[in-house]
């Protein structure tokens, strides 16, 4: 069946947008619901002697399947929204990997590490965020979630110094580290002078690294940065994959730009050739996802994260709607290979077979996805309806 996401994040924020124009007679007679983007939950946490709240999205796929997803950690939580958005965006186009994001809530005083020489017995504000984010909120997500081995934190200003400075001291809580403007001028650039014995950890294998500045940033950032960048290129790190950017803006517009351009980073072979996807090449496509899992296996990525189900049925839906219907069958025989229990891949492919006017291979599959469906979702309720509709008008009353 052919997918509906209902609404996407984007899709939206447009009707929301258009209503607001119509006026109070058509307003009126509009119907409204939650948008809902995620949840926020409450930690009771034993480190700040507190409850900390955190907000959680999951992708639009999390319900009905069993796959394991990477997580995305921010700090201070202000542009979950727009992060949750650019995931939807990216992942959507096949960029990157669909995935969790959890938002962090800002710590007193816990981003800018404390100056070596002001340390004592007790333990510092970052020292206290450190062992939250690594005995409390990472254990509970992973507790209460699927997630696989692939872990990104992001942060922006102070939040990008810790990152860094989380990076060279803990570099195994994390796999990925993304730094908006590095706030390295802290303390009278403190961590900047001190960036030697700041790094303790410079075997950084299989770690990645996106680190960025505006060019419109006030000089003192822009100085300061130039310097890490300049300590950075003399450093052997191991196997550190690592970036730095130089783009339009200033401090503030980091915040987007720094997501975006780091998770495309982090992935930039994630993405199959749009010319294989859209020439319907299975061999290549094959070829192109078993590449891919033999690469992302060791962070605990599914070969079927790589290119979804419901990727594959709308490149079918695509070939049908083009009435290239042996290429479309031909897709969608293949993610029921790659999915062989997905009721909604058969009620697919029954389709296809129903269009080209081949009964007996509609009914088959149609079928077989009403064998397959428990009906126990709204989503599953919906494609079953589907399946015996369509078995209905090809007259199987049963």
């Amino acid at each position: 069946m052919k997918q509906s996401r209902f609404f996407s994040i984007f899709s939206v924020l447009l009707l929301v947008f258009t209503a607001s124009f119509l006026g109070q007679e058509a307003t009126a007679q509009t119907r409204s619901t939650d948008i809902i983007l995620g949840q926020t939950l409450t930690l009771t946490s034993k480190t700040f002697g507190r409850d900390v709240p955190v907000l959680v999205y999951v992708p639009n796929s999390y319900a009905a399947g069993s796959l394991r997803y990477p997580v995305l950690y921010i700090l201070n939580a202000y542009p979950f929204a727009f992060t949750c958005g650019t995931v939807e965006l990216l992942a959507g186009n096949m960029e990157i990997p669909e995935m969790i994001v959890v938002g962090v809530p800002p710590f007193d005083r816990g981003y800018v590490p404390t100056p070596f020489e002001e340390r004592g017995e007790s333990p510092t504000p970052t020292d206290l965020s450190i062992r939250f984010l690594k005995e409390e909120l990472i254990p509970f997500i992973d507790n209460n979630y699927r997630t696989n081995a692939y872990r990104i934190l992001y942060g922006h200003s102070v939040g990008g110094l810790f990152t860094m400075y989380t990076l060279f001291n803990y570099p195994d809580l994390f796999t990925a580290y993304l730094a908006g403007s590095p706030w390295f001028q802290s303390l009278d650039q403190y961590w900047l002078k001190n960036i030697e014995k700041m790094s303790k950890v410079r075997n950084l294998d299989n770690k990645f690294l996106h680190m960025t500045v505006g060019n419109q940033e006030t000089k003192l950032t822009i100085d300061t940065y130039r310097e890490l960048e300049k300590w950075m290129n003399a450093q052997s790190l191991g196997s550190l994959i690592w970036k730095s950017a130089w783009v339009e803006g200033n401090h503030g517009s980091m915040v987007g730009r720094v997501i975006y351009d780091g998770l495309t980073f982090f992935f930039n072979d994630w993405r199959i050739p749009q010319s294989e996807i859209m020439d319907g090449d299975i061999d290549k496509i094959d070829a192109h996802i078993k590449a891919s899992a033999a690469k992302w296996e060791k962070y605990g990525f599914d070969a079927s994260a790589i290119i979804p189900e419901r990727q594959l049925n709308a490149l079918g839906y695509f070939f049908i709607n083009r009435k290239d219907l042996d290429k479309a069958i031909k897709v969608l025989s293949y993610n029921i290979r790659r999915f062989p229990k997905s009721f909604n891949a058969h009620d697919s492919l029954g389709e296809a077979y129903m269009v080209k006017g081949d009964k007996e291979n509609a009914i088959k599959y149609y079928q077989l996805a009403v064998e397959l469906n428990p009906g126990d979702t709204d989503y599953a309720k919906r494609i079953l309806q589907n399946s015996k509709a369509k078995l209905r008008e090809l007259g199987v009353e049963k």
